[in-house]
């Protein structure tokens, strides 16, 4: 069999490719020394036939001591025993999707030295078909991981249960949003299971349609891929929501989709991720490369970078997410998180109260929230950013006065937001104003009705989206209490402007900014050492943020209130000793709903 050629490939990626290939024989002794999962043993057995496909000594004593050891650690069902998931049928998946593609791949590559081991391969992955023909899943991308796993399984065992189950969790439809992201809006999760898996099934089943959902999927996130090759992660409703994602093991998907589509988009995104592909992406290229050798190949030309005078817009109006990139600076305006409608913070939702980011070179604002002391709710959470310029030109369009557009609410301008990349260009476009509004409840409950009263006092226990009591809420009336917060956001090359304002009772905020890549100059401290910007003789609020290279933030606060700072994480996280806080250098603005507040910001 020739070896595989990767002189084509970047000199990068092809060293890190080499060097994969020449460290497997160590990282296999390593796994099996003792104390390796199923799913780091059924990675071994696939990376044994990259290896050995690109001319690599065959590790065939390392591929059978991983499969006895996975055999070892088979339950009764045909699950593989792992953590906290206990006899996981998705969680098998994993690892029968490696292991059914090295038993396919030395079908075709009858010629490789490890197809001495394809019998005891297949036999072990037949012991896995009753559980992930029978079983269930947790999250929505497993559908796509067990489907995978069984499409392979169907074709390689010739057991057309599985195919029928894979068919019948497709049947649900694959949960891709209008912008692009799945419904966890998660890279981390798009990257590792959902864009993979529906190649494949794309492939096993004769399903184009599979593929031009990866196809989206891939390319929005590329759209979220910064110049650094991190990935946009705020609007994740996953573990991965808390911080930006490392485009690295991205990378073959968007090598892959570039090549074969040639998007310039993609390209450009494939070139940011290059340098963070480590070992492990680079291997994921030489598998991907055995099933397409054109992934080996040279990438197609990318899409030019932005600039001052030639920004980039990138709206995501389902996730909430608006990327505004000068070249110079990169921001970020999120809004629309879960939280409202579930009335709680929850694992697998989005929750982060952050509305802004703005990076320079290495300079960055990572978080931008408006905390208030408004019953123990926390930050404000903002509906999904409108353009209001766009939704004022939309409304002119079709007969209606400008302030008509400017009213109507965030599901509303959703439709104004569709097919935003292609109408936002040139400067002004991406200018904004972007709005963000949130209108936050508290309630008072009256006695309940004759009719809802026990003589035992005992009610009904009710969560009412802020605290549990044993008071039948929902039989009560009740007084609300609103505070409405609206704020407008202006960019421009290295700059950005904040205008907040509120309407409600008299209640303190505090704005905090959670910076990184430099230090505070110019700042004063409240009683309790806060950072707070110095009050000029002006009354304008003045400081710094300075980055080892002399890159500097300025900031100037306008309207800053006399008093103390505080960041409240509400009673979500405080009832449990917690905090959402994030990390960084911190800067505190107080402020107070009886005040406008404007924020200048430029690097």
């Amino acid at each position: 069999m020739p070896v595989r050629d990767l002189d084509a490939l970047d000199p990068t990626l092809r060293e890190k490719g080499r060097a994969a290939l020449a460290g497997l024989p160590a990282r296999a002794e390593r796994l099996l020394a003792g104390g390796a999962r199923h799913r780091e043993l059924g990675r071994l057995v696939r990376d044994a036939v990259i290896g050995e496909a690109h001319g690599e000594p065959a590790l065939l004593a390392q591929a059978r001591a991983a499969m006895e050891a996975l055999a070892a650690l088979q339950l009764p069902s045909g699950t593989f025993a792992s953590g906290d998931n206990v006899d996981s049928p998705p969680d098998t998946a994993f690892t029968v999707g490696d292991l059914a593609w090295a038993a396919s791949m030395l079908r075709r590559e009858s010629s490789l030295r490890l197809t001495a081991l394809q019998g005891q391969l297949e036999q072990l992955l037949a012991r896995t078909a009753p559980a992930l023909v029978a079983g269930g899943v947790h999250t929505p991308n497993h559908r796509f991981e067990i489907s995978a796993a069984l499409a392979r399984l169907g074709r390689l065992l010739e057991d057309p249960r599985c195919t029928v189950r894979a068919e019948q969790w497709l049947a649900e439809g694959v949960d891709l949003q209008a912008d692009g992201l799945f419904s966890e809006r998660s890279p981390n999760y798009a990257v590792h299971v959902s864009i993979p898996c529906l190649l494949v099934l794309a492939h096993e089943l004769d399903r184009p349609d599979l593929a031009d959902a990866a196809d989206a999927a891939t390319r929005a996130q590329a759209r979220l891929t910064d110049a650094r090759g991190m990935v946009e992660t705020l609007g994740s409703r996953r573990q991965d929501r808390r911080t930006l994602f490392d485009g690295g093991p991205l990378h073959p998907l968007l090598r892959a989709h570039a090549i074969r589509t040639g998007d310039p988009l993609t390209a450009r995104a494939a070139l940011r991720t290059q340098d963070r592909a480590d070992e492990l992406a680079a291997l994921e290229v030489l598998a991907l490369g055995l099933e397409d050798p054109a992934v080996l190949g040279p990438l197609p030309d990318p899409a030019a970078d932005p600039g001052p005078e030639q920004p980039e817009v990138h709206v995501l109006a389902e996730s909430g997410l608006v990327v505004v990139d000068h070249g110079v600076s990169r921001a970020v305006i999120h809004g629309g998180t879960d939280t409202a409608e579930l009335g709680r913070v929850s694992s697998g939702a989005s929750d982060d109260p952050t509305f802004l980011r703005l990076a320079g070179r290495a300079v960055r604002l990572t978080d931008l929230r408006i905390s208030r002391d408004f019953f123990s709710l926390g930050p404000v959470r903002f509906e999904r950013p409108v353009d209001s310029a766009a939704v004022a030109a939309d409304a002119a369009a079709h007969g209606a006065g400008a302030g008509a557009g400017a009213g109507a609410g965030a599901d509303a301008d959703a439709d104004a937001d569709a097919d935003a990349d292609a109408r936002h260009a040139g400067t002004d476009a991406a200018a904004g104003p972007w709005r963000l509004r949130e209108r936050a409840v508290g309630e008072y409950f009256h006695p309940l009705a004759a009719e809802d009263r026990r003589a035992d006092g005992a009610y009904a226990l009710e969560f009412n989206g802020r605290f549990a009591a044993a008071m039948s809420f929902s039989s009560r009336d009740v007084d609300e209490v609103a505070l409405e917060t609206a704020a407008e956001v202006r960019l421009g090359p290295a700059h950005a402007e904040l205008d907040l304002r509120a309407e409600g009772p008299a209640a303190a905020l505090c704005l905090l900014l959670a910076l990184e890549g430099g230090r505070l100059e110019g700042v004063a401290a409240d009683a309790a050492g806060r950072s707070i910007p110095a009050i000029g003789p002006d009354g304008v609020g003045r400081c710094r943020y300075v980055g080892a290279d002399g890159e500097t933030l300025r900031l100037e606060v306008h309207g800053m209130a006399d008093s103390p700072a505080f960041y409240e994480p509400g009673e979500a996280y405080t009832v449990l000793g917690g905090t959402d806080l994030p990390g960084g250098d911190h800067l505190f603005i107080p402020a107070t709903t009886a005040q406008r507040l404007r924020l200048v910001l430029d690097l």
